[in-house]
């Protein structure tokens, strides 16, 4: 096959995707641009409110945010890496799963769990009480070391996880060597450990460092007024106001200062060699760990290159950090399980009065039916629309590595990645009311698709990349036409990375709120717009019994993914590159 026919068909298949996100993301973004300067009208009065005091002290505390969890995150998961590399057998697996069964809870639900262990009747406080720590309780939630606590919580995974996959790479044999040639540990920690890990540093950074800045549901929930942040202030002032030219400046202030700071922390990364650009992509977002970890491939090598034996001889103090740091990530989660069987009228620490009531309520009111239901529909449909595009354009992406039209269209794809999500909400939010789809299922389902399709992209081209091509021409060579070939050779080995593409896609949108509250509303309410409506007015009793129906979800996916390992050796392509 010629190389124009090659790239027609490449974009043939990558053109839907980038259609769709052209018109309801980009031209968002653009829209944006163009009512925060009043367009046509060029006016700056909207960038002038922006900049005086009072917002240009939010937007400094918005970054100075951010930059603290990032730094907070950093220091808590590089020993938590470590831990993860260091564990062998069945350390490493209940690790893993501490770290990656959090990452696949709502984290709506995570959040929640903070309210009820930071409360002044949460199980912290109970428990000093009990012990005779202290005579009242402690003001720990709703200020800013509780919005720290939940916020570093929720961020915990994105860091350790590329980082642990940079320490994977490295052969224990250079820290042995080092100690051999005279280094002490420090020495050869910073001259030759620590610079290998800097990819996954960089990585993890970057992830958490732009999550942070577009954060508002978290703060809200677990914050105090003294720490409204930028994402706070658009959505305070899209809920009471009815011009939006203010909202689109702080947006567009936040968006290009996203930008700066991720073209900063990516400056140094060394462009992509023709063949691995999947690889370097991967690496890049910081999933590529994410995914092994997904699949369980990760969990069952627990010995061998990436073992680590040897590197650190205070192993106890090593596995220690490890348990905590385990018990911080799951330690929320079983709280808010063992609160869901109070029997009382509001919630507390231990339970006084152990009841099903909660879960009873849920299950026959029918305000919390329809949302369940509606959620369902939507999470269905965009998953469906998620893997058809998505898969379509990560097949088109593998296929031109090192051509500027694979470097385009992954770009492209993977851009809401980089833009805060209150940004997207807020361009959205103009578009489809622009175009009568505001408040319509037909316009949630095309933006949790938009969100969505990087998640696909990212995990299926790592796949499609690591796919012996030859097999494709066999098969035509043998008679077979290209889309034959797709579906009889080429999806059955990518099975498990599609899998893992598909959950990541309907959890990703079953667990969608920033998004879903700018732009469904009142019209529809999904299960966690109900939650986050249900937590601003009250402690509800009732959450904790949902969180922890939702608790579950993660554990039904792995269950789902390990059903799938069993049925057959597994697949080439969901091994991903690199990591």
């Amino acid at each position: 096959m010629s190389n124009p026919s090659r790239q027609t068909v490449a974009w043939a298949l990558g053109l839907p995707a980038l259609l769709l996100l052209v018109v309801f993301f980009f031209y968002p973004l653009l829209r944006i641009a163009g009512l925060s300067v009043s367009f046509p009208q060029m006016s700056l009065a909207d960038y002038a409110t922006v900049f005086n005091p009072v917002n240009r002290a939010i937007t400094v505390r918005t970054f100075s945010i951010a930059g603290s969890i990032t730094l907070i995150t950093l220091l808590l998961a590089y020993p938590m890496a470590a831990f993860l590399n260091h564990a062998q057998g069945m350390a490493k697996k209940v690790a893993m799963l501490c770290v990656v069964i959090p990452f696949l809870t709502s984290f709506l639900v995570r959040s929640y769990a903070w309210v009820v262990l930071l409360g002044d009747e949460g199980a912290i406080n109970s428990a000093l009480l009990w012990l005779g720590l202290i005579e009242d309780p402690l003001e720990l939630l709703y200020n800013r070391t509780g919005m720290t606590v939940g916020m570093v919580h929720i961020m915990l995974p994105l860091m350790a996880l590329p980082i642990y996959a940079s320490m994977r790479g490295i052969d224990p044999m250079q820290w042995k060597a080092t100690q051999a040639l005279g280094g002490g540990v420090l020495r050869s920690f910073f001259t030759v450990y620590l610079p290998q890990t800097f990819p996954g540093i960089r990585s993890g950074c970057t992830l958490v460092f732009i999550l942070s800045l577009g954060f508002y549901i978290t703060p809200a929930m677990l914050g105090s007024s003294r720490d409204l942040m930028l994402g706070n202030l658009i959505a305070n002032n899209v809920e009471t106001s009815t011009t939006y030219g203010l909202s689109a400046a702080i947006a567009f202030v936040l968006l290009v200062g996203t930008v700066l700071v991720f073209a900063l922390l990516r400056r140094r990364e060394p462009q992509p060699e023709p063949r691995p650009l999947a690889r370097f992509f991967t690496r890049t977002l910081g999933l590529g760990r994410l995914a092994v970890a997904l699949s369980g491939r990760g969990w069952a090598r627990g010995s061998g290159r990436a073992g680590g034996g040897g590197r650190f001889k205070p192993a106890w103090l090593l596995n220690a950090y490890g348990v905590l740091i385990c018990l911080y990530l799951v330690l929320p989660s079983v709280i808010v399980v063992i609160a869901s069987f109070n029997g009382q009228e509001s919630l507390a620490f231990p339970p006084q009065e152990w009841s099903l009531r909660w879960y009873e309520f849920l299950l026959s009111d029918e305000l919390w039916a329809e949302a369940g239901w509606l959620s369902l529909k939507v999470a269905v449909a965009s998953t469906v629309l998620t893997m058809v595009l998505g898969t379509a354009v990560a097949y088109a992406i593998a296929r031109l590595p090192g051509t500027r039209s694979g470097r385009v269209m992954y770009g492209m794809a993977l851009a809401p990645m980089v833009v805060p999500s209150v940004v997207t909400a807020l361009g959205a939010f103009a578009v489809l009311s622009d175009m009568g789809l505001f408040g319509t299922m037909t316009g949630v389902v095309i933006m949790h698709t938009c969100v969505s399709i990087p998640l696909v992209v990212v995990l299926m081209v790592a796949a499609f990349s690591s796919f012996d091509e030859r097999l494709e021409m066999a098969a035509q060579s043998l008679g077979a036409s290209r889309w034959r070939t797709f579906g009889r050779v080429v999806m059955p080995l990518v099975a498990a990375s599609l899998l893992s593409a598909l959950l990541m896609s309907f959890l990703h949108s079953f667990d969608e709120v920033v998004l879903t509250s700018f732009i469904a509303g009142t019209r529809m309410m999904t299960v966690p717009l109900k939650m986050y409506e249900n937590i601003r007015n009250q402690v509800d009793p009732a959450i904790a019994a949902l969180s922890s129906l939702l608790i579950l979800i993660p554990f039904i996916v792995l269950a789902i993914q390990s059903l799938q390992r069993r049925r057959g050796p597994g697949d080439q392509a969901g091994a991903l590159p690199g990591v």
